[in-house]
This record gives structure tokens, C-alpha cells and sequence, in this order.
């Protein structure tokens, strides 16, 4: 077992803090020099102001009992002491607030680096209201984005190895029997059930696909344009030879998607309930619709209501299916600004509903 090589060590940098100080206390430097300056050309300059200066100070000195030649006085006539004595008041104002900026500086470069090395779940402090922030604020939300992102995708793979298992099991027995000496009637079962294993893998990998780009780009995906909700869904509808009654709705929506959607549900109602036509509706709502596919099959337990939007969840005895069509319908759902959700049919069965536009 080969171990990774070593990283090159960074070179030692300057506390940030010490180099905006410094910086700063130049700065201030420079400034008191120049009003030194400025002041002493235009007090010492002119013979008659600089003779009232004197005056002024000498009466000073006077005032608070220093002696003529006492060494105060010169330090105290000097037009540099004034910029010094600044400097240095300024240098205790400004410390403290400068070392609290850069600490919070260095608690986002602790935050990024362990979040770098592999921990997802570091977050940084939101500390104060200014830009730095609104930096920690805007990477947490970008950390939370990527981390649920990588989650899903972990789950995804896992549950898709999972899934993929039994129909390949499947096709390869089938592909076995078709390489065996056998009946005519054997060879023609084995290829309908190859068929109907590829149907499978086929619709499942597509599910997947579809799952996978809406996780990865929320909000991205959506094609917008006007839609004809009645029409979009008698049209899906009448694949299934199902009747839809309603309001008419248009509504800005991703055509596609919502096609996707209201199939997956016609064919969660069709298998689950295959001896009775599902009751298909629209309902126009403030700032949106409601489509409502009710079925007579074995209705689904309230405590079971929101695991089965979740993906690959299923029903014990609830037939076949991979576990993403309803899953899919809730994040189309969602991606339209609205929501899914499951309600239990009066009589038997159950009712789905797609809420565009609101959520329910």
C-alpha cells in the first residue's frame, strides 16, 4: 500500500492583522508629519506669530509651574511631539477594532480549510452585519447547497446499485434460457420477459437521470413558457383512456416536467388500481392549480403519506415500480413553486395531488 506523497509546506505568512496595523499607523504617521509640517511653516514662518506663540506658551508654562529652561518645554514646543502623542492614541483606538476584524477573518479561513479537508458540515459564524458577514452567511448557504447535493448523489448511487440488480438478474437468466435447448412456447416467455426487464432498465435509468439533473441545478432546469394545464392533462390523460374534468389553467410551467408528472401519477393510479379508471381533476387556485388523481386501489396509511415522495421508498405488497416515480413528482412539483401531497379517498384509495404556483 502506497502512501500519498507529502504536501509542500506553504510558506509562513504575516498575521493579516499586524500588516493592516502597521499599514494603518504608517498612514497616520505620514499624516501627522505633514500637519507638523504645516503648522510649524505657518506658526514659525512669521516672526510675529511665532512671537505670539511664545507668548501663549510661555504663560502656559507659567500657569502650571514649569521653570523657562525646564526640558518639557522644548519637548512641548516641538511641532513633532503632537504627531507622535497622535500616533499613538490612535494606534490604541484603532488596534482592537482592527484585531477584531481580522479574527473574524481568520474563523472564516478555519472554517474554509476544515471544509476543504473533507468536512461537509463545517459552518461558518455569522458575526455582525457588514461584508465579511454576509460572506460567511453566503458561503454556509453554498456549503448547505453542496453538502445535500452530495448527499443525495451518495444515496442515489447507492440505491441505484441496489435497483439495477434485479432486473439485470433477471435479463440474464432470460438470456440463458434463450442460450439452452428449449420449447418454442419457453423461448417466446423468456424473450417477452427480456423485453419487459430492458422496459425497465430503461425507464429506470431514465428516472434517475431525471432525479440526478433535478438535484443538481434546482431552479435551473425549468424551461418556462404558457401552458394549457386542461389540455396538457387530457392529453396525458387520454394515453391512459381517462376522462379529466376541471377548471382551465394557464400558467407559466415547464411543459416537459409537468407532462412527466402527471404520468407518473396516471401510472402509480393504473398500477396499484388496474380494475377501475382513476378520477382525474384540475382545480384553479389563487396564483396557480391543483391536479388531483384519485384511484380506488389499497390507499396508502396517513403515517406512510410523506415516505412514499421519498426516493426508492416503497410499499410492502404495492407491486412493481423503482420507488422514484412519486419522488419525482414531488420535486417537479416543487420546482414549479408549489408541492405533493397524498390524501385518503373517501370510500377506498387514494388521492394525489399536485399544487402549482403554492404550496398546499
Amino acid at each position: 500500500m502506497t502512501r500519498p506523497a507529502p504536501q509542500p509546506a506553504l510558506p509562513k505568512q504575516a498575521r493579516l492583522w499586524k500588516r493592516l496595523w502597521i499599514a494603518l499607523i504608517l498612514a497616520l504617521l505620514v499624516q501627522a508629519l505633514v500637519s507638523a509640517l504645516v503648522f510649524h511653516w505657518v506658526f514659525e514662518m512669521d516672526p510675529q506669530r511665532a512671537h505670539i506663540r511664545r507668548e501663549v506658551f510661555r504663560a502656559f508654562m507659567q500657569q502650571h509651574d514649569l521653570k523657562p529652561h525646564s526640558p518639557w518645554r522644548r519637548l512641548l514646543l516641538s511641532p513633532f511631539t503632537s504627531a507622535f502623542v497622535t500616533a499613538i492614541l490612535l494606534s490604541l483606538v484603532t488596534y482592537p477594532i482592527m484585531r477584531r476584524l481580522t479574527r473574524r477573518l481568520e474563523n472564516l479561513q478555519q472554517g474554509v480549510q476544515a471544509w476543504g479537508g473533507g468536512d461537509l458540515s463545517a459552518r461558518l459564524p455569522v458575526q455582525g452585519r457588514d461584508e465579511v458577514a454576509q460572506l460567511a452567511q453566503s458561503f454556509n448557504t453554498a456549503a448547505g447547497r453542496i453538502e445535500s447535493l452530495m448527499l443525495s448523489h451518495k444515496s442515489l448511487l447507492a440505491y441505484t446499485s441496489h435497483e439495477l440488480r434485479t432486473p439485470l438478474t433477471r435479463l440474464r437468466l432470460s438470456l440463458e434460457m434463450l442460450s439452452a435447448p428449449t420449447t418454442a412456447v419457453a423461448r417466446e416467455a423468456a424473450v417477452r420477459a427480456a423485453k419487459r426487464d430492458l422496459a425497465e432498465l430503461d425507464a429506470l435509468i431514465d428516472d434517475i437521470l431525471l432525479s440526478s439533473r433535478l438535484d443538481a441545478a434546482s431552479g435551473q432546469t425549468l424551461q418556462l413558457e404558457e401552458l394549457d394545464l386542461l389540455a396538457l392533462v387530457a392529453e396525458e390523460a387520454a394515453r391512459f383512456d381517462v376522462e379529466v374534468h376541471g377548471d382551465w389553467i394557464t400558467l407559466q410551467g415547464d411543459e416537459r416536467l409537468l407532462r412527466r408528472a402527471v404520468r407518473n401519477l396516471l401510472d402509480n393510479a393504473q398500477r396499484h388500481a388496474p380494475g377501475a379508471a382513476p378520477q382525474v381533476s384540475l382545480t384553479a387556485v389563487q396564483g396557480g392549480g391543483i391536479i388531483r388523481v384519485c384511484d380506488r386501489g389499497p390507499g396508502i396509511p396517513p403515517a406512510d403519506a410523506q415516505r412514499i415522495f421519498e426516493p426508492f421508498e416503497r410499499l410492502s405488497g404495492r407491486g412493481d415500480g423503482n420507488g422514484l416515480g412519486l419522488a419525482l413528482v414531488r420535486r417537479i412539483a416543487r420546482q414549479h413553486g408549489g408541492d405533493a401531497r397524498c390524501l385518503p379517498r373517501p370510500g377506498g384509495g387514494a388521492c394525489f395531488e399536485i399544487w402549482l404556483g403554492r404550496k398546499p
